[in-house]
């Protein structure tokens, strides 16, 4: 393996080469370069959360993924001191690919690789931002895995995975774009995996159903009022059920934004209830199988394994809960306590629920990206559990560090039925 670095700036400043010339090393990641950018995210009040990579394939438009997103309530493609605004502009959760738009980005779109798969034992470059130069790492193609379509899913380079490549490029001789990097292979055989390029025009397609959840509107004033004087949302006959869709209304209780949060049952699958084309995924009994992509605030964010409501609630229960977050990897620990019933009231109507609670220590960062700029502080949520909706109703959270306060609630407000 070969690593080379190259300087942001010096990246801007290089020719394009033919694109079905074969190049070097140098001239690979000369050419390569300006079209790769750090990807980087944040929470609330701007604390720094995640770092990862993004490629260039349009103007105003990097493609990364979607795990280098996680839990973030905003992003930023950066290159030396500059730092450009994104947005999820479309979301292909199941195959872990996210499109952001970028407004005003002066950079070169790659090529992206059309036709046959890359063989096995081709030469392949692995290009991520690293720190304020892209790095270029030299390989071949170690594993090319199929789905169950029996075509191209996974393709596994013979180098290790590096912090924040994920979202990176992967590349042939010729400059074409073949994969994009998105973590492990596999525990056992740590190589660095990549989904095919070719995926990345159907995005936008594959995206729509989610792209409400990303992109919510925020509620008029008159709408809470009214949410609120409506009758009591009821689960219905033979829920869940596909194009079942929950409405939230999630609130920044620091600044007072709100804004509007779905949940839309797409499809079911034997046991499996998949909402926002795989960003939540539940079982048929409500507890939570996985979150791809957190729309929901801390709610989601934060959840433990299962969700916040554990199996066979009863008032009095308590337990332990110790996990890494989803897509942050923060350490995070909880005692949970069942603490009575009552009748609740939130936009959508009352309801007679159990009330949680939840008080631990989560790990955060303090400063800049990684393990040494974190530490763990106090905790605080609380959930409203309605069994006769099988739903909760609401939740709210808090924690406060050095350099960021979290304060935030989501209660239900509408449900509808296609």
């Amino acid at each position: 393996m070969r690593l080379r670095y190259l300087p942001f700036a010096i990246g801007l400043l290089c020719s394009v080469a033919t694109p079905g010339m074969a190049m070097g090393p140098d001239q690979l990641l000369a050419n390569v370069s300006p079209s790769v950018f750090a990807v980087r995210t944040y929470g609330q009040q701007e604390a720094p959360m995640g770092a990862g990579s993004g490629v260039v394939i349009g103007p105003g438009q990097v493609v990364t993924a979607c795990q280098v997103l996680a839990g973030a309530r905003s992003i930023a493609v950066r290159r030396d001191n500059v730092s450009y605004g994104a947005t999820l502009d479309a979301p292909d959760v199941e195959r872990g690919l996210c499109l952001l738009r970028v407004p005003n980005l002066p950079a070169p779109a790659v090529q992206i690789a059309s036709g046959a798969a890359p063989g096995f034992g081709q030469k392949v470059f692995a290009a991520a931002a690293a720190g304020t130069a892209v790095s270029l790492r030299e390989a071949t193609v170690a594993g090319l895995q199929a789905g169950a379509n029996g075509k191209l899913d996974r393709i596994e380079a013979s180098v290790a995975p590096e912090d924040a490549a994920a979202g990176g490029g992967l590349f042939d001789e010729g400059g074409r774009l073949v994969g994009i990097l998105v973590g492990t292979a596999a525990p056992a055989q740590p190589r660095q995996a990549a989904v095919p390029a070719s995926w990345i025009p159907e995005i936008r397609a594959r995206g729509a159903v989610a792209l409400a959840s990303y992109r919510p509107a925020a509620p008029t004033a008159a709408q809470p009022a009214a949410a609120a004087a409506a009758a009591p949302v009821t689960a219905s006959p033979g829920s869940p059920r596909v194009g079942e869709e929950w409405r939230y209304q999630l609130t920044d209780n620091l600044t007072g934004k709100r804004q509007e949060v779905r949940y839309r049952i797409d499809r079911i699958e034997n046991d499996r209830v998949i909402f926002n084309q795989g960003g939540r995924i539940e079982y048929m009994d409500g507890r939570v199988d996985s979150i791809a992509a957190p729309a929901g605030g801390e709610f989601d964010a934060v959840a433990p394994p299962g969700g916040w409501v554990p199996a066979n609630l009863t008032v009095g229960k308590r337990w332990r809960v110790s996990y890494r977050q989803a897509g942050t990897g923060f350490e995070t620990q909880f005692d949970g306590v069942a603490t009575g019933e009552s009748t609740i009231r939130v936009a959508a109507g009352a309801y007679r629920a159990i009330r949680i609670t939840y008080d631990g220590f989560m790990q955060r960062p303090f400063y800049g990206f990684g393990s040494s700029g974190s530490g763990s502080v106090p905790y605080k949520a609380v959930v409203w559990y309605a069994p006769e909706l099988g739903r909760v109703v609401l939740f709210t959270a808090d924690f406060v560090t050095r350099y960021e306060r979290v304060s935030e609630k989501l209660e239900l407000a509408a449900h509808r039925l296609d």
